[in-house]
Parts: structure tokens; sequence; C-alpha cells
């Protein structure tokens, strides 16, 4: 049985709206699709905590893209909160060390699972209050993205890690890695994520991009989603779909149709925050 404030996606709940949700954020949603017509499962999984370890000023988002099977993203789904509560409180002057320490912790339980041809991006939202300041620490791996839509603009959060990525592939090639075919080892498009420990030889590692911000009122919405969304749609399209949203419900559901009416070929995931 889960407690009131916790949500995770699965077969019986794909779409999910919390109106009401204290004083970090007004409300948000979450919807997911596996599209079906081009993916026989789905390998994407959500969780949602509000009150997080009991606190009113902690919440955590995270979403979880499976790739080559959902076993790596079912097992962050089931156990990545549970490893970040033994690293409370996180502040500005520990974050960056304890979240990466926390990443590499949960992929060597990942290896010891034997969960080696199989993997998952990772996208985690941790919103919490320092010194009254409401605040947001996001840390990924692999191209689940995550993207701030303000009252005038927008701005990406998360990095894209793609072997073909510039930066990626220089950093795979000087740490002795390949990467052929604009993937590593000839395989894998994505350069970081959980799991794929046969290809950990070759480039792909753990360690997350982390990216800090102070909420501002100006700031509307936060996206999180994963490439089902971002193959077909720019992060500019979905600040257009923002302007118009009169709630994070109807953003998520306007995204995730999007994506399928552009012909989106991948299972579709999305968070939406309303964060004012």
């Amino acid at each position: 049985q889960l407690k009131a404030e916790e949500k995770i996606s699965n077969d019986l709940l794909d779409e999910y709206y919390e109106e009401n949700c204290g004083n970090l954020i007004k409300n948000y949603a979450y919807k997911e699709n596996a599209n079906s017509r081009f993916r026989d499962y789905m390998e994407d999984k959500g969780k949602s905590i509000l009150n997080f370890d009991s606190n009113p000023d902690n919440a955590l988002f995270c979403l979880f893209d499976g790739h080559g099977g959902g076993e790596v993203s079912k097992f962050l789904q089931e156990n990545f909160a549970k490893f970040m509560k033994e690293i409370l409180p996180i502040n500005s002057e520990n974050a960056e060390n304890k979240l990466i320490n926390l990443f590499l912790k949960i992929d060597n339980k990942i290896k010891e699972n034997s969960f080696f041809q199989v993997g998952a991006t990772a996208c985690v939202v941790y919103i919490t209050r320092e010194n009254g300041q409401k605040v947001l620490y996001c840390a990924n791996v692999g191209d689940t993205r995550c993207t701030l839509i303000k009252e005038f603009g927008f701005k990406r959060l998360s990095y894209d890690d793609r072997a073909s990525d510039e930066s990626e592939y220089n950093r795979i090639i000087k740490q002795g890695g390949v990467v052929f075919g604009g993937r590593v080892y000839g395989q894998l498009m994505l350069s970081r994520a959980f799991g794929d420990w046969e290809l950990k030889t070759y480039g792909v590692i753990c360690e997350p991009h982390i990216t800090k911000i102070n909420i501002e009122k100006d700031d509307k919405y936060l996206i999180i989603a994963s490439d089902g969304v971002w193959d077909v749609m720019e992060d500019e399209d979905a600040y257009g779909l923002g302007k118009v949203a009169n709630n994070s419900k109807n953003l998520c559901r306007d995204i995730v149709q999007t994506s399928l009416d552009k012909g989106s070929m991948d299972n579709i995931s999305c968070f939406v925050l309303a964060l004012n």
C-alpha cells in the first residue's frame, strides 16, 4: 500500500494529477503512453514523493527510461528513493558529491543484480528549502530531459548524454573508450546510464550532470520527459504549449498527445510540475 503522498507509474496508474501539493509546488501531473503502435511493452517508469522523508519541505520526482528491457528502470523505481533517503540532508555545500556518490552506489547495486545488457536513463528532481528559499536540484544520466518553462522563455536543466555529443565523445575517447556509428562500441547511443555493465569499459558511465536553481516567481512549469517526447519535440515546442496551458494536467496531456501526433516511435512519459 502506497502512502498518500507517494505515486508510482504502473499498468493501472498511467495518469494522475495532484492538485494541492503544499508549499513547494502548486500542482503536478504525470502521464505515460506505451505507444503500442511501435513498442511491445513499457520501459519508462516514474515515481513521485511529496513530503519526502516525512518532510513537507522536500519533494522528489524521478523518471527512468529503460533500454534492453525494463529491469533496470523497475529496479530504480523501486529503490532509488530508499537509497536517496540515506544521504539526506542535501544542501549547496554537499549536493554534488552526495548525488554523484549516490548514483555510483546504486549503479553498483545494479551490477550485483547482473544487469549487464540492460540499462536505464534517469532524471531526478529534488525540491527543498534552503534558508527559506525554494531550490531545485536536477541530476541526470542519459537523455531523459528536464526543461524549465518560465513566464518568458525556457531553460534546459539536464544534459542529453549521447555518444554523438562532442563533449561526451571526447570524454569517451580520452578515457580509452570506443565510439563508432555514433554509439558506444557501436551498440548504445547513450553515453551515460545506469546498468549497461558490459559497456562500462568502453565509455558508458553513471556520473550524473547536476544543476541547481533557485525557484523564482516567474518560473511556471517544470517538464521531465523521456526521449519519446524529445525525439519529436524541441524545448521551444514545450514552451509554446506551456504558454497557453492553465494547469499541469492539461499541459502534461498536451505534451504526450503532441508527441504521438508528431510520430514518436518510443515509449512516452512525462511529469509536469506547476511551480507557482
